[in-house]
């Protein structure tokens, strides 16, 4: 989409101002620390690396040799750009001029070797774990009235939005009335605003107004977990392999209860078999122990027979032979 950059040219200090950025010395907890003002060092010392932009892989990137050759061919540039390897994700880019440099950060992706390369504005608190969660959208206001397709107008009503970067070229030459385009840089962490509402203030009469509607095209996303352009938690390979292990840990509870379950079934199994096992060999035994007992006392009560037909027998015997004295006695 063509574009009118309507943003003031970055100034490059002189080296009588960087020759006036002072830091003191002193010491910070017992080490030696050099101390800069906060104005001089994200005013200043920023300008040297204000055209600079950081290409963002979220993989390893491909050789620096390819990435040149490929972003040339990709990118159309009326200066010089120079290109500096920061790590195996990181590479710095930096535009000899202002031009160049909205062009380069503008086009928020690159696909370099089967590969995305995303845009980033290099700033003085750049860390290569995070990602800043500002980019450059086109805001659209549909229906904008045609009076207010004006820079200077449509600026003030971005304000709330983010920070209005440049104007779409249908805006400077009044070719598409319904519709105002505008380059504005949001934070994505931010929630986006939907609607404005533009009040008209009278002269002695109540405060007027209308809602302008507020629309945007292709926002790029932002992952708040690892803090990454170019994905959103969805897409975060960090958390699918958190997710990944809290899966395998969750299964492998669930097999371990299942096993003590198992076990304990098992175990209870075993128990009462042998229950029935000892309920059974008490029986057995019991009814073992009643012939026994039958028997022994059949045995017995066949002894106290048996003596007393001996007794009887003996007692016979003594009378008969009683009677048998008695007998040869009378006969004598």
């Amino acid at each position: 989409m063509p574009l009118v950059s309507v943003t003031s040219s970055t100034t490059i200090p002189s080296a009588q101002k960087r020759e006036k950025v002072m830091a003191r010395q002193t010491t910070h907890n017992g080490v030696p620390t050099v101390i800069f003002k906060a104005a001089d060092y994200y005013g200043i010392m920023e300008q040297d690396c204000r055209r600079t932009i950081v290409g963002i892989f979220l993989k390893p990137r491909p050789q620096i040799d390819k990435i040149r050759s490929k972003f040339k061919e990709l990118v159309a540039l009326k200066g010089s750009v120079k290109f500096g390897v920061y790590d195996n994700y990181n590479v710095f880019i930096d535009c000899s001029n202002d031009e160049d440099f909205q062009n380069v950060w503008y086009r928020r992706m690159i696909e370099i070797e089967g590969l995305q390369m995303w845009m980033q504005k290099w700033t003085p608190d750049f860390k290569p774990e995070e990602g800043i969660p500002i980019a450059p959208v086109w805001v659209l206001l549909p229906e904008l009235p045609f009076h207010m397709h004006n820079w200077p107008y449509v600026k003030q009503l971005l304000i709330p939005i983010g920070t209005p970067l440049s104007l779409d070229a249908a805006i400077e030459s009044k070719t598409r009335p319904s519709m105002a385009n505008v380059r504005v840089e949001v934070d994505l962490l931010k929630p986006r605003l939907n609607k404005v509402w533009v009040g008209l203030k009278h002269e002695g009469s109540p405060l007027t107004g209308f809602t302008q509607k507020v629309e945007y095209e292709n926002i790029p996303k932002y992952c708040k977990h690892c803090k990454k352009l170019g994905q959103n938690m969805n897409d975060c390979w960090i958390l699918e392999r958190k997710r990944i292990i809290e899966a395998k840990r969750e299964n492998t509870k669930a097999k371990r209860a299942e096993q003590g379950e198992t076990s304990n079934a098992e175990d209870n199994g075993k128990a009462t078999n042998a229950n029935d096992q000892n309920a059974e060999d008490v029986e057995q035994n019991t009814q073992a122990g009643r012939p026994q007992a039958k028997r022994k006392n059949k045995n017995k009560e066949t002894v106290n027979i048996e003596n007393v037909d001996v007794e009887t027998i003996n007692n016979e015997l003594i009378r008969n032979e009683e009677k048998y004295e008695e007998q040869e006695t009378d006969d004598v």
